[in-house]
């Protein structure tokens, strides 16, 4: 028979709650624009850098680097020199007579950010899965908005008493949202 710490129960009472929670605030979206692009190691990828419209709560997200380096290139001068996935994406999207209105990042699977795409072709709307990545790249590229759920900003975001206590060498507590982040990207 397994011991269950009383945290790790608590957790999973209040992750059931919340499955089961009616749609209210957590579903809400609030904007968001790309602040940056950092690149880390060249093994480990490049952190995109998402600040909430309006407030200094920054979401960071963790991509390819090749992912990383396409956003950057886009932010900075434009599109690549050599179309990549996101370009081929808007030239279909175009061609086909649609258009992206809007990105939303979520919610997390299997500890992974999910986002959606949203467009629209005639009378006709379409929402598809995507990579978070891409579905950025691809707004960056359109200028179409960035959304992302209250729920996802309180466990994945990043506000400026969370550095204040990462930079103090404090840990967040339990109860904290924000650094202590429940998704892994």
């Amino acid at each position: 028979m397994h011991a269950w710490s009383g945290s790790l129960v608590a957790s999973l009472l209040a992750a059931a709650a919340a499955a089961n929670a009616p749609p209210g605030p957590r579903g809400e979206l609030v904007e968001l624009q790309v602040a940056g692009v950092v690149p880390l190691d060249p093994e480990s990828g490049s952190l995109l850098v998402l600040r909430q419209k309006g407030t200094s709560t920054v979401l960071p997200i963790f991509v390819g680097r090749s992912e990383g380096l396409a956003l950057e290139q886009r932010l900075k001068r434009g599109p690549p020199r050599r179309p990549g996935t996101v370009e081929l994406l808007e030239r279909a999207i175009t061609a086909l007579g649609g258009r992206v209105t809007r990105v939303a990042l979520d919610g997390e699977q299997s500890a992974l950010l999910r986002a959606r795409v949203t467009l629209e072709q005639g009378a006709r709307r379409l929402e598809l899965d995507a990579r978070p990545s891409d579905s950025v790249g691809l707004a960056v590229a359109t200028g179409a908005p960035i959304f992302a759920t209250r729920q996802v900003l309180a466990e994945a975001g990043i506000t400026p008493a969370d550095l204040a206590r990462l930079r103090a060498g404090q840990a967040p507590s339990s109860t904290d949202s924000g650094a202590g982040s429940k998704l892994s990207f």
